[in-house]
């Protein structure tokens, strides 16, 4: 056993998460933990909220997992104290915390419950748009990081530098990109669209995919206004949003699809359990966001073998490199222009980026290479 693997095996791990829904920091900490399934039963992960798939997903692979079932910020203090309560039961000799509202409350409740090996996690890079209760959490975590948390990771160098403007202290920031598994299946040259073709696209239309929950940050209103401009210029093209909110009962975005006039050009699959299998069936893959830290989005589809169209944000052009190709935020023709170049690529062309791609996240972002990044941070605090 490595000198991290003999401390991790050794000590207990509570990881305070605010949800445990189908998210880019839930998936980080499902593919973290996965990598320590042998040490399970010192592992602890509290769901401020619900259990969500991912809690569902991690309980059926042995981890123990609560849900306080949080609900709004007059909640607050019951789940200080419910939260306080099972850290005394586990005693966990480290708290990981999992995004703002985990970071202030877990990092309180585990300052008051003794617990000095406290890390934070920051999985933005910018605050979220139309969250004034998340702005007051995150101003309150700032005031604190001086004293509360001994490490704070950043997803982003870009979320590093935005939150050292907030307020944060900048001595105790370390980055760790988000990790990916390199199991997760690759498109094919004329790969086979069995998802797709329930949904009545054939093999002959070019089809663009969009994985995301829908939130102005991740930009789907964009996209959806570049799909017009796309389709007067490629006749076969189909757009395809899949995510939380990405359906036929969202109000807002079906009426933006109506008055688009692109209601012909488009299929929406809402949440999907069987996303991997998906990508490989787009032949594109475009990522609109206003705002991201590090994409998960994006690099599973690179991971995929897709090539890839993406917005200039975060530290996006880090994570997709020279292959990737990215326009500035909200920049409509811009998006629409890069749509149309790539669908006029020949399959070969396509494959050897999507390709390129692949190799990127393989080298660079391996979720066992994220893992020991943190495993070191958890040893060198806890052999202090």
């Amino acid at each position: 056993m490595t000198k991290n693997e003999i401390c991790s095996s050794a000590h207990k791990i509570c990881h305070i998460i605010t949800d445990l829904d189908v998210g880019g920091a839930e998936f980080m900490l499902k593919r973290l933990l996965e990598q320590q399934i042998d040490e399970r039963n010192s592992i602890l992960v509290i769901s401020l909220t619900g259990i969500g798939k991912i809690g569902e997903q991690l309980i059926a692979q042995g981890f123990s997992v609560y849900a306080l079932d949080m609900k709004g910020k007059l909640a607050f203090p019951a789940a200080f104290w419910n939260l306080s309560r099972l850290l005394r039961q586990f005693k966990p000799d480290l708290v990981q915390t999992w995004m703002y509202h985990a970071d202030l409350l877990g990092g309180l409740a585990a300052y008051y419950c003794g617990i000095r090996h406290i890390v934070w996690g920051i999985h933005c890079s910018k605050l979220p748009i139309g969250r004034p209760l998340t702005k007051l959490v995150m101003q309150c975590c700032a005031r604190l990081s001086a004293w509360l948390p001994a490490k704070i990771v950043c997803v982003a160098e870009a979320a590093r530098q935005n939150h050292i403007e907030y307020g944060y202290v900048d001595h105790k920031m370390v980055i760790i990109p988000n990790g990916f598994s390199a199991a997760t299946l690759q498109k094919t040259i004329s790969q086979p669209k069995p998802i797709l073709s329930a949904h009545g696209i054939t093999m002959s239309m070019f089809v663009v995919g969009c994985v995301g929950r829908f939130h102005p940050d991740k930009g789907q209103d964009i996209l959806v206004q570049t799909i017009k401009l796309v389709s007067q210029k490629v006749p076969h093209v189909k757009f395809v949003l899949a995510g939380r909110g990405c359906d036929k009962h969202n109000v807002e975005l079906m009426e933006l699809i109506a008055s688009c006039g692109v209601v012909e050009q488009m299929v929406l699959l809402g949440e999907r359990d069987d996303v991997p299998y998906l990508l490989p069936e787009f032949d594109l893959f475009c990522m609109p966001s206003r705002s991201e830290a590090f994409p998960v989005a994006l690099g599973e589809a690179m991971l995929a073998g897709l090539p890839c169209v993406a917005t200039n944000v975060g530290d996006s052009k880090a994570l997709g490199g020279p292959d990737t190709v990215f326009v500035e935020a909200c920049d409509v023709n811009a998006l629409a222009n890069a749509i149309v170049e790539m669908s006029q690529q020949s399959p070969d062309e396509l494959a050897q980026k999507g390709s390129l791609g692949r190799k990127r996240v393989e080298q660079l972002y391996s979720i066992e290479n994220v893992s020991q990044h943190y495993k070191t941070i958890y040893c060198d605090l806890l052999s202090h």
